[in-house]
Formats: structure tokens, sequence, C-alpha cells
């Protein structure tokens, strides 16, 4: 069994450091935790520290990525299924939240399960309690649910995309991860942090920051966060020997962040970007939602809650 270790976490900024605050303080606690926040904010990360410092640490930390997995196999997934239970189902496989009993399980993007399952979710959370797929015997199970999104919950809720009831249930404790690009004091010790680490893992000499080159970092928006962050660094040791990192050698694209139109909903800005994405890439979904930083599954729901039609 792989057991989860703290993971460092940076907290100059007073958002993350009432984060950090919160997290120590319902670490103990069995109840049910809402990480929200935008792609890349790092709601995995807060997610295995929450297990880490739990009394559950000794336990398993299951993680299931719902935007992943095809409906067809998500119920499977979720509660296993016996030999014979389905065509393809040659042996009995149990499912995760039997694999995460008495530990930690992250159900990674939420608002994705579809809503035929969904009511078969908030029985398990109700009475810990299941069958696998083709089976009789009722399993009980001990598990802490925490789960994230990178949706508007209460939107989703509205729209009839996600049972009101089970948002309530799973959001007991809800912890909202704020943007980098709200976390300032964040950005450059995160920076500094994944220079070493990843010149490090990839045999590079260590390089520092030019203060011109924090300035850059601090002037973008960055809209995929701390993972887009990540991403630069870990390109700028591959691709620069120089020992002292300029901002030529960080490669960010200039980013037009005094052309937003005033006066538009978030909504109307969403819808925008979204259908502009998908006509500089020709109507290709899969391309789109990998540059939005979202799941296809999402970018459909996206599509069908703007009413976007476009040919792909």
């Amino acid at each position: 069994m792989k057991f989860v270790a703290l993971e460092k976490i940076i907290a100059e900024s007073s958002a993350m450091k009432k984060t950090m605050q919160d997290i120590v303080k319902i670490a103990k606690s069995h109840a049910a935790i809402f990480l929200m926040g935008e792609t890349g904010t790092g709601k995995e990360v807060i997610a295995k520290n929450i297990h880490a410092l739990s009394d559950r640490a000794s336990n398993a930390f299951i993680k299931v990525n719902c935007a992943a997995i095809p409906e067809s196999l998500i119920e499977s997934e979720f509660f296993g299924h016996e030999r014979g239970a389905f065509t393809g189902a040659l042996n009995r496989r149990l499912g995760r939240f039997e694999l995460a009993h008495r530990g930690t399980l992250l159900l990674d993007e939420i608002s994705e399960i579809p809503l035929c399952l969904q009511s078969k979710l908030l029985r398990v959370l109700q009475e810990q309690e299941f069958e696998r797929v083709g089976g009789a015997e009722s399993i009980r199970v001990d598990v802490r649910i925490i789960s994230t999104s990178n949706r508007n919950m209460k939107e989703t809720v509205d729209q009839k995309l996600f049972r009101e009831d089970l948002y309530y249930r799973l959001n007991v404790v809800p912890i909202q991860l704020s943007p980098l690009r709200e976390r300032l004091e964040d950005i450059v010790p995160l920076a500094e942090y994944f220079l070493e680490r990843l010149a490090e893992e990839n045999l590079k000499p260590r390089k520092v920051l030019s203060a011109a080159s924090k300035q850059r970092l601090l002037d973008y928006p960055w809209p995929g966060n701390i993972r887009e962050l990540a991403n630069v660094i870990e390109r700028t040791v591959v691709m620069h020997t120089a020992e002292v990192i300029e901002p030529e050698h960080l490669n960010l694209d200039p980013y037009p962040s005094c052309a937003l139109p005033v006066g538009k909903t978030l909504q109307e800005l969403e819808k925008k970007y979204i259908i502009d994405t998908l006509a500089a890439l020709k109507g290709n979904r899969t391309k789109a939602a990998e540059v939005l930083g979202i799941s296809t599954r999402t970018l459909r729901n996206k599509l069908h809650e703007y009413q976007i039609s476009l040919v792909s």
C-alpha cells in the first residue's frame, strides 16, 4: 500500500496562510471537504496534505479522476464488479470505495459525474455501504471524502447538472483556493522552489532568477496557475544553460491583460473565450479542452450551458 507524505506548500500570501490554518483545523475531523478553485491551483496537493495530517494517514489515499472515466465504466470504477457482471468482467474487481476503506477518497472533478450515478453515490455517503456491480452482498466502508471542482457548483446545481442534496452532503467544509494571480506573494517563492527541485530532478546546475525575471513572473496573469508556473520553470531549466534566468529565458507569451472588455459578465467572457478557442482550433473539441485546461466532458457541458453550436 502506498502512503502519502506531506507535500511542501508555499504560503507567503494571506490567502494561502489562511488555507493552511484551515487544513490543520479540519484534518483530524471526519467531515467531508470540498476544494474549489481554478485548474492548476493545487487542489490535489491540498487533499494529500489533509490526508497526511489526519488520523487516516497510515491508510490508503485513493484518487478518482471523475472527468477521465467513461460513463459506462464509472459505476464499476467506484464500486467494483463481480465476475461475469458484464461482458469483459472476467474477474472480481474492487472499486475505489473499497480500496479506500479506513482511508481517504479524493473525488477529483466531482462535477463531471453523470446524473445517473449521483443518486447511488449519495446513498453510499449516507449509509456507508454499497454493492459491487452484479453483486448482492452489501459492503460496508469507512471512507473520508474529499471532492474537488473547478466549476461554480451553485450554478451547476441551479442548472440541474448536479444534485443539490449530493452537493450539500459533500460540501460540509468548503475550501476555496485562490488563483495564482491573486497570490502575488507566492509567485516568486514558488518559482524558486520549482527551480531548485526541477534542476535536481533533471540533473541540471542550480539556477537563480534575475530581478527582471522576478518582475516578469509577477506581471504575468498565470491562467494555468501553479501548474503552468511549474511547466514554465521546467522548460527553462531544461532548455537554457545560463546560471541566471533572464526574462527572455522564460519565454512567456505576451498576455493582453488590458484588452479585456469592460462591462461584460464572467459568463459572457467565458463564452467568448470558448468560442474563440474552438474557432482557432477549427472546432477540435479535444484540443480546445486541453488549451482551456478542462476536461472534454466539462467543455461539452459548457457548450450546452451557453448554447454554443459549432461544427467540429
